[in-house]
């Protein structure tokens, strides 16, 4: 049972290519010339150097293939807003295309919780809440909902095409395109640079290891119903609870400085102005000022899923880290200004 995946070397690209690799799995690996494979399994995975806006180079790395796992996105960063369309979307139909005309057993494709949009204080929402377009400020929003209501149209036809909805991502992993949870929290306390609580800490958001991330994956090809979406998370937390679990991992204070959400517009719109670039991401407001707080129990019940709690999933990381040699002095690679980015790939 060969798996082909795209996007092998984002943050749940990686892990999930090495958990394949590691169950001795045969995996092809669709990367671009130049994309930095280090940490990736030597063995057991096939690279084909290719780009997803390629259809022939999709269809050529496909043959063969049992089952699709479409991550390849673009993620944030100066990007025209022709190359957002031409990846996320046309990239996403020439994957379905290929699917189509190999007929492959089954295709998952990955999505992110900001397609479904924000919730309100106070609700819990699942994957029957329509998608309100109107909460989809951002390019990548846009099109990666574009991207689902294609797959939509396949699944129609009978492609055995499922969704998968992660949250905010964290684990042993990276990406160069942004920042994660874990590099801005556990690792930049970890390296000494200061902490705040960001807004008013009581927003909610639904964390998501990326471990447990591509089991559930796994677990969508041999359960998952055609055309149904499944929302991956681990568990709904406030950024106080992230700080409180950091800090008990790492024997620090918690921290208890907190910056307005006014203050950051503020310093946001100043360096603009004055760097001609953002401090902060684009979703970055959309993060600290709003709940995105989801209910994972279709995954768990149907497709038989069980992520860890949060807390056990971030002593997993840190853990992970020590075993690779990080030193606990080592200051992140990424601009400590950053907080977190939607996850994604």
């Amino acid at each position: 049972m060969t798996t082909f995946v795209t996007g092998a070397t984002s943050s749940i690209g990686r892990v999930l290519v090495t958990q394949l690799a590691e169950r001795g799995e045969p995996v092809r690996a669709l990367v671009r010339a130049g994309s930095n494979r280090s940490g990736l399994p030597s063995s057991g995975v096939e690279y084909i150097v290719g780009d997803i806006t390629d259809s022939a180079a999709v269809l050529t790395g496909m043959e063969g293939c049992d089952r699709v796992t479409h991550l390849a996105a673009v993620v944030g960063g100066a990007v025209p807003e022709n190359i957002w369309w031409q990846v996320n979307l046309e990239g996403t139909r020439h994957v379905l295309e290929a699917c189509q005309t190999l007929s492959v057993a089954s295709c998952v494709l990955v999505s992110s919780l900001s397609v479904l949009g924000h919730t309100d204080p106070g609700e819990l929402a699942d994957e029957t809440r329509p998608i309100d377009p109107a909460r989809q400020t951002t390019l990548y929003q846009k099109t990666k909902y574009a991207a689902q209501q294609l797959a939509l149209q396949y699944a129609d036809h009978g492609l055995n095409v499922k969704l998968v909805y992660p949250g905010f991502g964290f684990g042993c992993s990276f990406a160069s395109s942004h920042p994660s949870m874990q590099d801005q929290t556990l690792l930049r306390m970890a390296s000494g640079w200061p902490c705040a609580i960001m807004s008013s800490g009581q927003n909610r958001l639904l964390a998501a290891y990326y471990d447990d991330t591509s089991a559930a994956i796994a677990l969508a090809h041999q359960h998952g119903r055609l055309g149904e979406g499944y929302i991956l998370g681990n568990e709904n937390v406030t950024f106080p609870q992230i700080w409180q679990t950091v800090a008990h991992i790492l024997g620090r204070p918690v921290p208890t400085r907190r910056i307005p959400l006014g203050l950051l517009r503020a310093l946001s719109a100043f360096s603009g102005a004055l760097l001609h670039r953002p401090i902060f991401p684009s979703d970055f407001f959309d993060m600290v000022g709003l709940d995105w707080n989801f209910s994972n129990r279709k995954a768990r019940e149907e497709l038989g899923w069980q992520p860890l709690p949060f807390d056990a999933a971030m002593q997993r990381t840190w853990s992970a880290y020590q075993k690779l040699g990080w030193l606990s002095k080592k200051r992140s690679r990424h601009s400590h200004l950053a907080l977190f980015r939607i996850p994604y790939r």
